[in-house]
């Protein structure tokens, strides 16, 4: 029984005697996931759990450390409630982190801080142990909820820094604004007459589409979408699209740059299969007060004057047409230096009886002498539209 005694005795006596708040060194029994288990030379193993391991969470103790190996560790408890000795290998990182955390703020450098909690009028965060204040104010983006922010990574730049008085101000939003002002100078840097940007459709417009350049915008105006005529951008893009456009114009004083989508080879006009006498079947897709404007087989428009609808008097197109409508009509003018094809439904109508054609004439002969008419074409009609999303502008 004495010498039971006696072994009890010395082998409390042979273990270390350890106390909280203290630096050890022990050695790695097992890693078991992302814990580390210790042999302390005490009763009681140590463990280092995964959020004491490293402040760089995608540290792994396994690509360090194997069973076997000494580890240096900070005793936290000396109960974890589990029976172990908690350890803490990422508390003796704090002092070499503390120092690049300075260093970083003296250059003026972003660090990057984890949001742990919210508060009045803000955020906190930390840094390798060292407790950072980001105002709401300061933040990148304006939320109804806070909330959204915990447990967020960010990058922020120490606005204040006061050491004794653990007053340490991070700021989120000077970093955005600078990066969005960087983004500015590198879309104005690039957008040259002619050159080819990717950009992404953010708002669309009756009169054309906004299209996000990284930073900057630039309008894609409707009549540069497409070689068709078409009513809104919704008929070729939709928001969120990203695109290639080519700038054809940009003006940094006006902050403006005008864009282009559709592609030149891809110009109808390029090689129009029409030749005067021709007759062709056409939908009508556009009416104007001055006439309809009709699709042709190949993709192309081409232009019905009010006078070439139909032998009757009409007011308007829509006396005599409807959207959609296919009609056969026999082509009147080809002038490809104004890209324009004009054409004639009535005279593929049969001849109007004797008194309609008198009605005409009389029409006629009661306009003024001289007068000539202007037909508008549809670079007419494209031009009002470009106007017109000027002045909405």
């Amino acid at each position: 029984m004495a010498n039971e005694e006696n072994f009890a005795e010395l082998y409390e006596n042979s273990l270390k005697s350890l106390e909280e708040g203290t630096q050890v060194t022990g050695t790695v029994v097992e890693i078991v996931g992302d814990e580390i288990f210790v042999d302390l030379g005490y009763k009681a193993d140590g463990v280092v759990p995964k959020d004491e391991y490293s402040y760089n969470e995608e540290d792994k103790p396994a690509d360090k450390y194997k069973a076997g190996d000494k580890i240096d560790v900070y005793i936290l408890r000396m109960n974890d409630g589990k029976g172990n000795v908690l350890l803490s290998t990422k508390r003796l990182q704090t002092k070499k982190l503390r120092e690049e955390f300075e260093a970083r703020v003296k250059l003026e450098e972003p660090v990057k801080v984890k949001v742990t909690n919210v508060v009045n009028g803000g955020v906190t965060a930390e840094c390798c142990g060292i407790r950072v204040f980001i105002p709401q104010s300061q933040l990148g983006k304006k939320v109804e909820n806070l909330e959204e922010y915990r447990g967020k990574t960010l990058e922020v730049k120490i606005i204040e820094y006061d050491a004794d008085k653990k007053k340490i101000i991070g700021s989120e939003r000077v970093l955005v604004k600078a990066a969005r002002e960087q983004a500015e100078k590198d879309v104005w840097a690039k957008a040259v007459v002619g050159a080819e940007l990717e950009g992404t459709v953010r708002e669309l417009k009756e009169y054309g589409a906004f299209i996000d350049l990284g930073g900057v915008d630039g309008l894609l105006h409707v009549s540069e979408l497409s070689w068709k005529q078409i009513k809104h951008p919704s008929e070729v893009l939709k928001v969120g699209d990203v695109i290639k456009v080519k700038v054809l114009s940009a003006d940094p004083a006006t902050k403006k740059i005008s864009l282009g989508y559709r592609k030149a080879e891809d110009n109808p006009w390029l090689n129009v299969p029409y030749q005067v006498g021709d007759v062709l079947e056409a939908k009508v897709v556009s009416m104007k007060p001055f006439g309809a404007f009709v699709e042709l087989p190949n993709g192309l428009e081409g232009l019905v004057h009010i006078s070439n609808i139909t032998h009757a008097r009409i007011a308007k197109p829509q006396d005599a047409l409807e959207m959609g409508q296919m009609v056969t009509a026999k082509v009147v003018e080809v002038d490809l230096d104004k890209k324009r094809i004009e054409l004639s439904i009535r005279e593929m109508e049969e001849r109007m009886p004797e008194d309609a054609a008198a009605a005409t004439e009389e029409v006629k002969a009661e306009e003024p002498a001289g007068e000539q008419i202007k037909i508008p074409t549809m670079e007419d009609a494209v031009e009002v539209e470009k106007e017109e999303a000027k002045e909405e502008e």
